[in-house]
């Protein structure tokens, strides 16, 4: 059995008997940092001797390229047990966007953009969240972003917007702010190009066109309004008056003046966000088919499938608030809901970094939900919809394996998977969430794998500090000792440097000297076994006074300074 998403260059799913020859060959294809788990391998091992083994819908999962991104452990016992075993196999997953399972990845969408090579990829994501955000008429309601595997869908099916964003980049009609000029110009072109030209032309030169130019009514308009922050126009304002000029442009019906008050905020005098007149849209294929009709007779398919013996149906599905209220109806006897998990996928749903990866949402042949309560519970929460692989029909004892499975810490991309202390650096960017990114009310103690990597990613010094942290292990954690380094350098980088490297050696320091007394106390904190809270909150006590009085004593360096 095959199952392909509606996307032609998706996830590709398929039910195989993987045998200890073909499993070996897949081994060759690991991710190279990717970890045995020996326990993990022995269990699965003497399952597969036994005949014990069990289809639980979990796929060994293979990228783009071939990389195996998730199944070491089962097909390392396959090969050990000498013995064929049947699962679920997932290909043509994104190299570049699934970098963990357990529905984290990296960075962010245009982070995924420019690994492939496209330029302008900040301004492309922009566009695509700003024009599908029109297209679902959310663009004056506050929702989150897009779902990468929409914005990837989207961008595919509508190749003219790399089009557009070049032409916007390279327009001088920079009056209107990027964010408001490229989606204008994607929309505008494909209802009148000639139009939009002429429009951009007399935003960036109104003295070239009579005063009742819509294009040049806009730019007056701009100008009158920018001298002052309490009267500047905000990007979603720019946007509904120039679809309101663009109309009059195309209409041939010029006004004096545009205008456009939002009814969120102001219900009895506001407007709807105006239409582009003659602009069909974008073409989003998923949206377009996915019609109530299909999904039934796609419901009514796969309840046929059910009744069959050995057939386990598998689907790709947009599961909304509502589709996963009724799968979560059939959730009995499941294990304990983990609020803090469900925060975590939540915040990766409404911040758009959700991406579909081949883990399914699990069914047995009665009904029961086996596998998936956290994603349902998040969408719920999060009340924006995700796709999901869905899988039926399997055996009730498939409930037991899933949490037999090793578990991972956060991917932090192949171009930091090298340097050897990923565990150290991961832990240092967790306490940085604490103490500076994590929500407030927030109910879990650490951030989701996809926010450390982001950290990492724009905090490069903490994993450079990590050499630092590394070498001071004696006096406490390592992770504790990079952030507190970090954090030190952050607030005054000369006079930090010469306070860490004076903490480093404890060197030309008079007796009683303050730092001398800190790499003391740290030392009996870590006999004593010391949270990582009461060694930060010791290094920076110490760094406060230290900064506040830095009688260092005279060197032979400092005096020929």
């Amino acid at each position: 059995m095959q199952v392909q998403s509606a996307d032609p260059n998706g996830p590709v799913f398929s039910i195989e008997v993987v045998t200890p020859d073909a499993a070996i060959g897949l081994l060759q294809s690991k991710r190279p940092t990717a970890r045995e788990n020996p326990a993990a391998i022995g269990n699965y091992a003497e399952a597969m001797r036994a005949g014990r083994w069990i289809l639980n819908g979990m796929p060994l999962i293979l990228s783009q390229s071939g990389l195996l991104l998730d199944g070491l452990q089962r097909l390392r016992a396959c090969a050990r047990a000498d013995v064929p075993f049947t699962t679920v196999v997932a290909r043509n997953i994104p190299d570049d966007v699934l970098h963990t399972i357990d529905q984290q990845r990296r960075r962010s969408f245009a982070g995924v953009l420019e690994a492939r090579g496209m330029q302008h990829a900040g301004a492309l994501q922009s566009a695509l969240v700003k024009l599908i955000r029109y297209q679902d008429r959310q663009m004056t309601r506050a929702t989150g972003s897009p779902s990468w595997s929409r914005l990837d869908r989207v961008l595919a099916a509508n190749p003219d917007l790399v089009a557009a964003v070049k032409i916007s980049l390279e327009s001088e009609a920079t009056a209107l702010s990027e964010a408001v000029r490229t989606p204008l110009i994607f929309m505008g072109f494909r209802v009148d190009k000639a139009v939009t030209r002429r429009f951009l032309d007399a935003v960036a030169h109104p003295d070239r066109y009579d005063p009742l130019e819509p294009g040049a009514r806009v730019r007056d308009l701009i100008e009158l309004t920018r001298g002052d922050p309490a009267t500047r126009l905000k990007p979603t304002t720019l946007f509904a008056i120039c679809i309101k000029a663009m109309n009059a442009a195309l209409s041939d019906t010029p006004q004096r003046s545009y205008a456009w008050l939002d009814r969120s905020v102001n219900p009895t005098r506001g407007e709807e966000f105006p239409e582009l007149s003659g602009y069909p849209g974008l073409t989003d294929p998923v949206e377009t088919g996915a019609t109530d009709e299909t999904q039934a007779k796609l419901r009514e398919a796969v309840a046929n499938l059910e009744r069959e013996a050995h057939v386990f149906p598998l689907t790709v599905e947009s599961i909304t608030p509502a589709l996963a209220e009724e799968y979560l109806a059939h959730n009995a006897h499941n294990r304990r809901i983990i609020a803090a998990h469900v925060d975590s996928i939540a915040r990766d749903i409404r911040s758009g970094h959700w991406m579909m990866n081949a883990q399914p949402i699990c069914f047995s042949r009665s009904g029961r939900l086996l596998n998936g309560q956290h994603r349902l519970s998040a969408v719920l929460q999060a009340g924006q919809p995700i796709e999901v692989p869905v899988m039926r029909g399997l055996p009730e004892e498939a409930y037991a394996t899933y949490d037999i499975h090793a578990k991972r810490g956060p991917h932090l991309g192949m171009a930091l998977e090298s340097f050897g202390d990923r565990p150290l650096v991961a832990a240092a960017a967790v306490l940085l969430w604490k103490r500076e990114l994590k929500p407030a009310g927030a109910r879990n103690a650490k951030p989701t794998p996809s926010e450390v990597t982001r950290i990492v990613e724009q905090h490069p010094r903490l994993l450079e500090l990590r050499t630092f942290g590394r070498k001071m292990v004696e006096f406490g954690r390592g992770s504790v000792l990079a952030y507190a380094a970090y954090c030190i350098e952050r607030e005054d980088a000369e006079l930090g440097r010469l306070f860490l490297e004076r903490f480093e050696t404890g060197a030309e320091l008079p007796r009683g000297h303050l730092i001398l007394e800190l790499r003391r106390r740290l030392q009996i904190l870590r006999r004593e076994r010391a949270s990582q809270e009461e060694q930060l909150r010791e290094i920076l006590a110490a760094w406060a006074r230290f900064r506040q009085k830095p009688d260092l004593p005279a060197t032979q360096e400092n005096l020929s300074a």
